[in-house]
């Protein structure tokens, strides 16, 4: 897929639907937060064993069954495009040698491929409707972090919100807002050995979907660019563009290399092409035929904006390294926001009220860094669904 504005839509689609989701889960676990503040220890028994049996938990884990289902459909027809796209690249090679160019509605053998790696994709999805595959990441009473399962962790807070009823804090909602933070800054995770990830890394829900689909997209690439590379006889490939770029792989991009020279080009790199994180794609060619889809004029502009240095207090960025900045504030505006959202939910005021002045101190930090930069700003990437913004000095 050589358009990055278009691979970033595509998964950002998933990344917000399963957002949605992580919203909704913190909103059930304020919302039972909320049940217990300011009633008496025997209604607190009484609240706790209604909803540790209620239909909460059944009810989130059925949605997101749902929510997978939808996304293994979005998948197969995801995937269907970018070999699309990656075939019709190829027939002005298949032309070059006069030869018959085949579509790829027409490609059965490809088809069954990609559909076989969607379905390698859709695994993943599957496997998330089991209840001990999401939870959150919390520290034990040892200080330790551990995952726990979503049915676990909601058990647990019940009980810890009795506990502080029984003991008669002077502020519940103080008492309780240690765990809700640490709820928010968790967020829903996968278990991803439980998924099929030999790994057992945590990562949240949101974005372990959006790396899923993002290496499915990959495979996609590789399969159909070696296949047509084969049918046309390819001998060589064309590395993608963009800007800015990582200083590793800047005077690599958007160039032709012969196979032999890209295998060993890509063989020196501590960080290979298409791999940990590389938001470059690889294309077959027949060398000759096509001048690379970025002119040298191009390819050194990219250079001066990737290589240019910005200073912001105190401190010199390189174009790239500005990126990762702003990668780092929105992340940190995201989980403010849903430390908001959890507060809001249980009628934490105060909780409220702190992540409201860190989400208008990061979004101006933010704003100013990105102008001073020279860097777009993505409200999308500010976005948590659900997240309502308010006034503090209305709330006091």
């Amino acid at each position: 897929m050589k358009d990055d504005k278009k691979l970033e839509l595509l998964l950002e689609r998933f990344y917000q639907r399963y957002n949605k989701y992580n919203t909704k889960v913190l909103e059930k676990m304020g919302e039972a937060i909320k049940k217990f503040d300011g009633v008496s220890p025997s209604t607190a028994h009484k609240i706790a064993q209604e909803l540790k049996y209620g239909a909460d938990i059944n009810d989130l884990m059925a949605e997101l069954s749902q929510l997978s289902g939808k996304s293994i459909k979005d998948i197969e027809e995801a995937f269907d495009v970018v070999a699309e796209e990656n075939v019709a690249f190829a027939e002005v090679y298949a032309k070059a040698k006069n030869m018959e160019f085949v579509n790829y509605k027409d490609n059965e053998q490809l088809k069954r491929l990609v559909k076989g790696i969607a379905g390698e994709t859709n695994a993943t999805f599957k496997n998330l409707s089991k209840t001990r595959a999401i939870g959150f990441v919390l520290k034990d009473e040892k200080g330790k972090k551990t995952f726990k399962n979503l049915k676990d962790t909601y058990r647990d807070l019940i009980d810890e919100a009795v506990f502080n009823v029984e003991t008669g804090v002077s502020d519940y909602q103080s008492a309780m807002r240690g765990v809700m933070k640490q709820l928010a800054d968790s967020g829903v995770k996968i278990h991803e050995e439980k998924v099929g990830y030999p790994s057992g890394y945590n990562r949240r829900i949101d974005s372990s979907v959006r790396q899923n689909v993002l290496t499915g997209v990959r495979q996609v690439n590789i399969t159909t660019q070696k296949i047509v590379g084969r049918q046309f006889g390819a001998d060589g490939v064309e590395i993608s563009a963009h800007s800015p770029c990582a200083e590793d792989h800047l005077p690599i991009q958007g160039k032709q290399y012969s196979n032999a020279e890209f295998k060993k080009l890509n063989a020196s790199l501590e960080r290979p092409i298409g791999e940990y994180n590389c938001r470059h794609f690889v294309f077959s060619i027949v060398l000759g035929v096509n001048q690379p889809s970025y002119s040298d004029k191009m390819l050194n502009q990219m250079n001066r904006e990737s290589q240019s240095i910005i200073e912001y207090e105190g401190k010199k960025y390189t174009a790239y390294e500005a990126t990762q900045v702003q990668r780092k504030l929105e992340t940190a505006i995201r989980k403010e926001k849903d430390r908001q959202i959890i507060a809001r939910a249980s009628g934490d005021k105060d909780g409220v009220g702190m992540a409201q002045k860190n989400i208008t101190s990061l979004t101006d930090k933010y704003n100013d860094f990105s102008k001073k930069a020279g860097l777009d700003t993505y409200k999308n990437r500010l976005a948590v669904s659900g997240y309502q913004r308010v006034s503090v000095a209305r709330m006091k």
